[in-house]
């Protein structure tokens, strides 16, 4: 983690903290007055960084306060992979106000899901994200003989 707080990593730091802890008034702040977030697979756009808010607060079931142990993470490879449960930063990449962020979570129902967040940032705050969702899957049996597994039990 980096220690100046106008940092696009450490703002990505402190968006996930927040989001782990359900801390929503230390989420909103990290977000640009007139921020977007669009989710391109369901065609929303977010405007705002109160309705943001508003979406976390109200998300069905609730988002699991605490679950992000920071003790417990492991390393599973190089280039700061991360494996934890939700909300857990897996890497972040980029340069100047562009980051990459990938995350694995962990939802209410248990369900594992890969979010990949493309962030853009100015003045200290993060005033675009371009997010998309996937599920977990098995891998086919079709192409286990070309393919190697990088997940850990």
């Amino acid at each position: 983690m980096t220690t100046s707080g106008t940092d696009p990593r450490a703002i990505i730091d402190r968006w996930i903290e927040a989001l782990n802890s359900n801390d929503f008034a230390s989420a909103e702040a990290v977000l640009s007055d007139d921020f977007v977030s669009e989710y391109p697979q369901s065609g929303e756009v977010i405007r705002g960084r109160r309705n943001m808010r508003a979406i976390l607060e109200n998300y069905p079931g609730g988002l699991r306060k605490g679950s992000l142990d920071p003790g417990s993470t492991r390393v599973i490879g190089g280039d700061q992979w991360v494996m934890t449960p939700s909300f857990a930063l897996v890497r972040v990449t980029g340069t100047g106000d562009a980051r990459t962020a990938i995350l694995k979570n962990r939802y209410p129902d248990g369900a594992t899901w890969w979010v990949v967040n493309f962030f853009e940032f100015a003045a200290g705050k993060i005033t675009k994200a371009t997010v998309y969702f996937a599920p977990e899957f098995e891998p086919p049996d079709w192409r286990a003989r070309w393919v190697e597994s990088r997940r850990q039990s």
